[in-house]
């Protein structure tokens, strides 16, 4: 049977005022433990009985959300889905089309938070929302900063970061289409320059060939920029949109197997009359 009191006592008291101390509204098991310096089993009979007496929400194994007051008696309460998604792995940013959506780079709406990180971890579901972890190898784990999200840093990519790995993993954006509108749309705030840099830095070429075949299609630069780009990509094609179909007429000047509508990408972006 779920109780319903709220009651606390001494040593819940004590573990929930000093994670209020430390400023965590997430913590760990290993941060109780420590705190308590009681035995696991000991630690895990408090924890549970918190949860079950609305105090705590379990978000997943050895992850704890603090429920203030306001909360009531039923525990219904949120935060922001950024503030959890940087709890559930370190280290790690948001980003992808989380980003985008955040930087205002995409009107696209998903109950998806994507998490760049450099370990391995499944997905995770709280609250109707899924936290998908993207792996990422040490090199290309850059390019983000942390932003106070209800007064709590949350590490986010930069917007140049934001856009390089949507043109690595176009599939974490929506499509090449939304890739293509977020290029547009962010126009006034990346220098192109830093975006072609941050790519190579990345050390993956399939990067720059789409960079470079979208920034021509929009006549977003001039010529001697999208010269610059092309001394930097491979010899080898690379798909424009993987979530596209498996045709898809090659452009040799950008070595890209341009899969997809070329005429809707154009119309995609909202130009200024």
């Amino acid at each position: 049977m779920t109780e319903t009191i709220r009651t606390l006592g001494d040593v819940g008291g004590r573990l929930l005022s000093q994670v209020a101390v430390e400023g965590k509204r997430i913590f760990a098991f290993a941060d109780a433990a420590r705190i308590l310096r009681s035995k696991d089993s000991d630690v895990r009979w408090l924890l549970s009985r918190l949860v079950k007496r609305r105090w705590l929400r379990r978000l997943e194994k050895g992850k704890y959300l603090v429920l203030p007051l306001e909360a009531g008696l039923e525990g219904q309460w949120t935060v922001h889905e950024f503030v959890i998604a940087v709890h559930l792995v370190q280290p790690g940013y948001v980003g992808y089309r989380s980003a985008l959506n955040f930087y205002g780079y995409t009107e696209q709406v998903s109950k998806t938070v994507f998490v760049a990180t450099t370990r391995r971890k499944q997905p995770v579901q709280i609250d109707g929302v899924t936290y998908r972890f993207v792996f990422l190898s040490p090199g290309k784990f850059f390019g983000y900063s942390p932003l106070l999200i209800d007064d709590v840093p949350v590490n986010i990519s930069n917007r140049a970061k934001t856009l390089a790995d949507c043109l690595d993993h176009v599939d974490y954006a929506g499509g090449i289409a939304e890739v293509a509108k977020a290029l547009w749309t962010s126009r006034q705030e990346v220098n192109p320059h830093h975006l072609v840099e941050t790519a190579i830095k990345m050390k993956n070429r399939a990067i720059l060939q789409r960079l470079g075949y979208l920034l021509e299609l929009l006549e977003m630069v001039p010529p001697e920029f999208l010269e610059y780009i092309r001394r930097h990509i491979s010899g080898s094609y690379a798909v424009l949109d993987p979530l596209g179909p498996a045709g898809g007429r090659h452009n040799s000047t950008w070595r890209i197997r341009a899969n997809a509508d070329v005429q809707a990408l154009r119309e995609s972006v909202a130009r200024p009359t």
